[in-house]
């Protein structure tokens, strides 16, 4: 009878990688959950036999977490001290914390260490030979309201000061953890690092940020990714109400943007609970400046409000940038009168005054991306209100082969926070047709790269 083992490595590899395509979701799952249950297979499958952990090793070792526990540290040193090493790809860090005395409010002092087997490997990620990618994921859900800052007073944006800032990270144990974790792995020169990804809630950034030590490791960089958790804060308060969630957006292009010199691909995301890129209440603008990030070949936004200065970005980036994906992204409503049908021109446009996707279509278009290839703008149609109007539009294109896409209208609860996505300004939008005129304009320009 065949067996399993009668297959050739080359074969049983492509089963392996298979069962690890992201690609193969099972569409009743989520993507993590699926990711996880393909991982365990691999790790099922190896403990068969000795031949199967060999062949698999590869694909086992080479994503791994690490928590901020000594126990966690402990054994990860194992792994360091194998032949496995080699095999690891990717470090995912869980940079969460345990204990009292996290909190600003209480006032009282702290001693707050990452354990020493987590500060050992963080400082010397060259044990890894072949590591390539490191996620660092602050756990926010253990931090309290009263930390993010005071609810926002228009009036009163000023910032910490750096003494301030210090002084913090000595009272609160989640601002210590920040500094610490970015402490130890900026000091490591001598890995290999070339990705990196935050997720983090933006809260108050540590000292480190913006220091010598913190931009020459950066400047290393290829690809970078910022990515937001935020949360409802009881009574429907969302996190971007919180003066700290406002500083660190604004204050990202010295974080992180002036020394990304060399990266080639970046990722900038919001959250539904925390959208960025506007600069009213409850927002904060996205400092992408037409210097940044000057070697860009890929960009994704996500939950992310379109201003002006983002076209001015990507023209900046006309003879580099490749792929762009709008994940979740908006315009702002910047009109709510009964209106509207009688602001349009007889063209379908409205005035220049109103941010519109035409308006931002029509701009990345004429500043001539001559390397554009791909634009993906998901989800692929906006919520509709799906009046009669909207629906005859929709079901004519359908009779005529022609596309007619949607695209988000939205705006933000100035009390509270919340986005509200404007499914009547969708609609209306998809009535005028403006905004699918300008995609088509863009679209013209990237099937003119392709050929």
């Amino acid at each position: 009878m065949p067996r399993i083992t009668d297959l050739s490595p080359e074969l049983l590899l492509i089963i392996v990688e298979h069962l690890l395509d992201d690609n193969q979701l099972d569409p009743s799952k989520g993507e993590k959950e699926t990711a996880d249950n393909s991982s365990a297979a691999i790790n099922n499958w190896s403990r068969t036999s000795t031949y199967f952990y060999k062949l698999l090793s590869p694909f086992i070792f080479r994503y791994v977490v690490l928590r901020n526990t000594q126990k966690s540290g402990n054994a990860l040193q194992f792994l360091v001290q194998s032949n496995q090493r080699a095999n690891v790809k990717e470090l995912h860090f869980k940079a969460s914390f345990t204990g009292d005395g996290a909190h600003d409010h209480d006032e009282r002092k702290i001693d707050v260490e990452i354990p020493s087997s987590i500060h050992s490997i963080l400082f010397d990620l060259a044990s890894f030979p072949n590591l390539q990618a490191l996620v660092v994921d602050f756990d926010s859900e253990k931090i309290h309201r009263l930390d993010f800052g005071d609810f926002v007073d228009p009036d009163d944006r000023d910032q910490e000061s750096e003494e301030q800032i210090v002084e913090a990270e000595g009272r609160q144990a989640w601002r210590a953890l920040q500094r610490q974790t970015f402490d130890a792995i900026s000091k490591d020169n001598s890995s290999r690092i070339r990705h990196l990804v935050v997720k983090t809630c933006p809260l108050k950034a540590p000292s480190l940020y913006g220091s010598e030590q913190m931009n020459e490791w950066l400047a290393n960089l290829e690809s970078f990714s910022f990515e937001v958790y935020a949360r409802e804060e009881g009574a429907d308060w969302c996190t971007n109400t919180f003066l700290g969630f406002q500083y660190y957006i604004e204050n990202l292009d010295r974080h992180f943007l002036d020394s990304l010199s060399n990266v080639t691909r970046l990722t900038i995301s919001g959250h539904a609970q925390g959208p960025i890129g506007l600069t009213e209440m409850h927002q904060a603008l996205v400092p992408l400046r037409p210097d940044h990030v000057p070697k860009l070949r890929e960009l994704q936004m996500g939950w992310y409000f379109i201003q002006d200065s983002f076209v001015d970005f990507l023209g900046a980036h006309s003879s580099t940038l490749e792929r762009l994906t709008l994940n979740h992204c908006f315009m702002v409503t910047d009109f709510h009168a009964t209106g509207a049908e009688d602001d349009w021109d007889d063209n379908g446009a409205l005035p220049d005054d109103i941010p519109s996707w035409y308006r931002f279509f029509h701009a990345y278009a004429s500043s001539k991306p001559t390397a554009l290839r791909h634009v993906n703008v998901k989800p692929e149609n906006a919520r509709l209100d799906h009046n009669d109007a909207t629906e005859n539009v929709l079901k004519t294109c359908k009779e005529q082969g022609k596309e007619r896409r949607a695209f988000a209208y939205a705006e933000v609860d100035d009390d509270y926070g919340v986005l509200f996505e404007n499914d009547e300004e969708n609609s209306r939008a998809v009535r005028r047709g403006m905004d699918m005129r300008g995609w088509e304009e863009l679209m013209e320009v990237v099937r003119a790269n392709r050929e």
